[in-house]
């Protein structure tokens, strides 16, 4: 079977790829994805925090990085709110709290930074939180000084109905298109100017490849030569449900030097009776979670290697994680997993229970975090190589978030790699979810 492109993965970035293939005048397009259905790993909404970051509220975001994600996000609440889907999204609350005068301080300094270029955030005290989250003020100490900084745009999405939302949309489009499920790739190489893709029920040869596989795409770019100085850190989030205890998002600021989120709370876009806290950040040898056979792939990325555990150690030390790490690995044990959570869970919710809480099993993703093993860094966010005709996405948070964003780029970029007969139509791309035109 021959194709012009082929798109390796059907999560949410995949689904967003072949959704942008709509812009351009290319039918011939082939899509494969292991699993029996559209975004069952990362993207299915039991494995992911729901969330469409826009930088407002997360405070590991700098402004600079803040107001990036706000622009590529964009595109995809465009893209959601035209879909009028309950199933899809719901409009939310999202906050900072921050207790004690110092953390106090520090949300008021990053309002002032933050607000003129977010005119929805506010800066609210103890009876405004209360109205909005009142088991987050119930039982909390008097007399210390609470602040949240409250954005009313927040969105829950499921990404998984999302990634349904884009496959139908592709296939009306263009009929032509071809999507196998169940099609695992096995090997994939170059061959007098095509890539040869084999997989477990055809051969597939294509001009072009856009690997949206997660922590996979890093593996077949290895294969091809391609980011070989860039291995897997597969970090596991887990989540405690708590009941119901929570109407939106609920954040704590950024514990100093860790360059994750810190737990938070929110409730459940499949359940809203049900708060889920989390996630937790629990490096584990695999690359895809509860699949213990991805983790001979995993030992071949190159993290054990003299060079990686260099880097590791080095990235460990640099951001002060060994400690943090360890702390998040006793969250998933049992019996005492739970009491240490307790503790990270009641500067939220003052009077949570030890019985309250329930850890969930079977439910969590991995976020495919890279590092650099030259320079012992984490890339934070997600990281994309481009080679020569072919295109790996490798989507940690907030990559959900700007996916449309991702697949505007890699789809002029693929426009490009087929010459001057394809073309990408990026004003209509923008006609559709850019920003609206302003009248003067």
């Amino acid at each position: 079977m021959e194709c012009e492109i082929l798109v390796v993965g059907l999560g949410v970035s995949g689904g967003a790829f072949a959704w942008a293939l709509k812009f351009t005048n290319v039918r011939s397009v082939v899509v494969v994805e292991k699993n029996s259905a559209p975004a069952m790993v990362n993207s299915s909404p039991m494995n992911n925090a729901q969330t469409s970051h826009e930088g407002d509220t997360e405070t590991n975001y700098g402004l600079k990085k803040a107001l990036a994600v706000r622009k590529a996000a964009m595109y995809l609440r465009r893209y959601v709110d035209s879909k009028n889907d309950r199933t899809l999204s719901r409009k939310t609350t999202r906050m900072v709290l921050a207790s004690g005068a110092g953390k106090v301080a520090q949300l008021e300094e990053r309002f002032r930074e933050f607000g003129p270029h977010y005119p929805h955030l506010s800066l609210i005290g103890p009876v405004e939180i209360g109205k909005l989250e009142p088991k987050v003020m119930e039982g909390r100490r008097p007399g210390v000084p609470v602040a949240a900084l409250l954005s009313t745009e927040g969105y829950a999405i499921n990404y998984q109905r999302l990634t349904e939302h884009f496959l139908q949309d592709a296939l009306a489009h263009n009929p032509e298109m071809k999507v196998f499920f169940n099609t695992g790739v096995r090997s994939v190489k170059r061959e007098n100017g095509m890539f040869v893709v084999e997989t477990n029920h055809t051969t597939v040869r294509a001009r072009t490849v856009v690997f949206e596989a997660g922590a996979y795409s890093l593996h077949f770019a290895h294969k091809l030569g391609y980011g070989l100085q860039y291995a897997i850190l597969s970090v596991a989030g887990s989540f405690y449900s708590g009941g119901r205890l929570l109407n939106g998002k609920v954040y704590q600021p950024q514990i100093e030097n860790i360059p994750f989120a810190a737990i938070h709370g929110d409730a459940d876009l499949l359940n809203p009776e049900d708060t889920r806290f989390g996630p937790t950040t629990k490096p584990l040898p695999l690359m895809e979670r509860h699949q213990v056979r991805t983790s001979w792939d995993w030992l071949r990325m190159g993290l054990l290697s003299p060079r990686g555990v260099r880097a590791l150690v080095k990235v460990l030390w640099k951001n002060k994680l060994l400690g943090y790490v360890l702390k998040n690995w006793v969250f998933d044990l049992p019996l005492i997993g739970k009491w240490f959570f307790l503790r990270e869970v009641r500067p939220i919710i003052p009077t949570i229970r030890h019985r309250d809480l329930k850890l969930r099993r079977g439910a969590g993703g991995i976020r495919p975090q890279i590092i650099d093993l030259e320079s012992g860094s984490l890339i934070m966010g997600d990281a994309t190589i481009v080679g020569d005709g072919c295109i790996f996405n490798t989507t940690p948070s907030p990559g959900a978030s700007v996916c449309l964003a991702n697949a505007k780029r890699d789809a002029a970029a693929v426009a490009a790699f087929l010459g001057e007969a394809c073309r990408f139509d990026a004003e209509a791309f923008e006609r559709e979810v850019g920003e609206p035109a302003t009248s003067h």
